[in-house]
């Protein structure tokens, strides 16, 4: 009988989590699949507890989730495959790692967030921006407030370097809206550029599910 494969995947910021595991389980069906979300995700304990609660084959980082997997690469095991998808070394623009988004922008999206209780309208405006396709009743999903405004904080504050993702497998839609491919991939030269996928993370398992037998020695 196979091993069934574990799988823990690292959401991205203020996505629904039942809709990202579902995607998730649409690609890899029989997997044991755990969705974490980082409720404050600049906290090392939190990260422990969470890593060591969810032990997998297979880490999958998303979006802000690939951030928050670089910075706690260590706590991952070195039997284990890892995965980016979307990866952010820095979420701005100003630090030449990738990211395409402003202070400005972002600041913005935060101040919007603390001043506007309708904060199903914000996210709605926001997500149909970055053309993330789950269903507008899943909205009320979405974590608080609160858990919201740290994760823009740590996409604000933390960065990691091309060097950190060596052991990871990096995947990119070209059409990323928040990350600049060609400038990436001068820091993470292995990184795999999906041709006609944005920022949506289904293409992007997709293209992980078809090169699950990896080395991290070829990458």
């Amino acid at each position: 009988m196979d091993k069934i494969l574990t799988i823990t995947a690292i959401s991205g910021w203020a996505l629904p989590r039942k809709w990202f595991a579902d995607v998730v389980t649409s690609t890899f069906p029989g997997s044991r699949i755990e969705v974490v979300y980082p409720e404050t995700p600049e906290n090392p304990e939190e990260a422990e507890i969470l890593l060591e609660r969810n032990p997998a084959d297979l880490y999958i980082g998303y979006s802000l989730g690939s951030l928050w997997l670089l910075k706690y690469r260590y706590l991952l095991p070195d039997t284990a495959k890892k995965a980016l998808l979307a990866p952010i070394l820095s979420f701005l623009k100003k630090d030449g790692l990738g990211g395409t988004t402003s202070e400005t922008q972002l600041k913005y999206l935060s101040r919007i967030l603390k001043q506007n209780d309708d904060r199903q309208a914000t996210l709605k405006n926001f997500f149909s921006y970055s053309d993330l396709p789950f269903s507008e009743k899943m909205i009320d999903q979405i974590p608080d407030r609160e858990i919201l405004l740290r994760g823009l904080e740590f996409l604000k504050s933390c960065q990691a370097k091309g060097e950190d993702a060596k052991k990871f497998l990096s995947i990119l839609g070209e059409n990323d809206i928040f990350i600049d491919g060609d400038l990436l991939k001068r820091h993470i030269p292995h990184l795999d550029i999906v041709q006609g996928a944005g920022h949506a993370p289904g293409k992007l398992l997709e293209r992980l599910a078809g090169r699950m037998n990896w080395n991290t020695d070829n990458i």
